[in-house]
């Protein structure tokens, strides 16, 4: 009798446990959701998560909360998502080049973004800008450009750092339109901004939300936007496709959310459902946008891809540079 009544328990147990997970399942979240940023509270991307996280907690049921763990170009924040539970209530917000650039530039990663952690949804796009001072006197691409080749070895590009795509897109620009062009990493691109306005740099490649305010302002001129069309917020501004550098097209910015890898994907089609629908609510359209974003909520089979597609192009431009190697 002993060992009939063990294995009945056993299997009582075990019913009840599949009962428990397709509960959780089905009723998800009912636990308050972790949003960890990989990046320093105030800044936009902190500002654009703990935006969302409201609107999905809203929509969900519960608290979203977010959990900033900044450090080391965004590799603290992802590895404690890739070694989190995937029980869906470890979400990440990161921007793309953490994602698609890390892998190419950095020595050694302690995980695997390709393998660890499974995209969610693209929450927003930005293009990234070159642009000079207001002083300048080049007011087209082809002016920057011309005047580079005039005087060899005088053009220089600020950027927010070594490894960026700041970086990177100003190395292609000057590859592609064979002009000589020194780099000069800043921490930050508010930093470099600031070098732009007072002449130290040619010029400075940036997002659209760090600039935007310079832009308004008169102080800094966009000459070029990438993308394959001109953002709202610019629209006297040429993409670099249509100043004649179309190579330049794919390199923008984006914000997405992850979550660990074998995370069921029930519980991943139901966040990205979500996240969809709120960034079409026009209050988050409108704050989203201020900070130089475009709401998106690409999911999917199609955000899958564009992460593939970016990381392989990414990893084509630093081999192109010669390789960039960061500790």
């Amino acid at each position: 009798m002993k060992p009939s009544f063990a294995a009945a328990a056993l299997l009582a147990c075990a019913a009840l446990a599949g009962t428990a997970h397709a509960q959780t399942a089905a009723n998800y979240p009912t636990k308050p959701i972790r949003l960890v940023v990989p990046y320093a509270a105030g800044g936009g991307v902190d500002a654009i998560a703990r935006q969302l996280g409201k609107k999905m907690g809203e929509a969900l049921g519960q608290s979203v909360t977010v959990d900033n763990r900044p450090g080391a170009g965004a590799i603290i924040g992802l590895d404690a998502v890739a070694k989190a539970p995937p029980d869906g209530y470890t979400v990440l917000f990161t921007a793309g080049s953490s994602i698609n650039l890390n892998p190419h530039v950095y020595k050694k990663l302690p995980y695997d973004p390709s393998k660890d952690l499974q995209p969610v949804a693209q929450a927003g796009n930005t293009p990234l800008l070159l642009l000079v001072s207001a002083t300048n006197p080049s007011k087209t691409l082809a002016e920057f450009v011309a005047a580079a080749k005039a005087k060899p070895g005088t053009a220089s590009f600020g950027s927010y750092g070594n490894g960026t795509t700041g970086h990177l897109l100003g190395a292609a620009f000057g590859k592609a339109a064979n002009i000589d062009l020194l780099h000069v990493p800043f921490k930050g691109a508010a930093p470099a901004l600031t070098d732009l306005i007072g002449g130290n740099v040619s010029s400075v490649v940036a997002d659209l939300g760090s600039a935007r305010g310079l832009i308004q302002g008169g102080k800094v001129r966009p000459l070029a936007q990438t993308g394959a069309k001109r953002d709202p917020a610019l629209p006297n501004v040429p993409t670099f496709a249509e100043a004649g550098q179309p190579s330049l097209t794919a390199m923008t910015g984006w914000l997405g959310v992850f979550v660990p890898a074998k995370t069921p994907k029930d519980l991943t089609d139901k966040l990205a459902g979500t996240i969809s629908k709120v960034l079409q609510t026009a209050e988050l359209k409108a704050s989203m946008a201020e900070l130089g974003y475009t709401a998106t909520g690409l999911s999917g089979a199609k955000f899958e891809e564009l992460v593939r597609t970016d990381t392989d192009h990414w990893g084509k431009v630093v081999k192109d540079m010669g390789g960039i190697t960061l500790d």
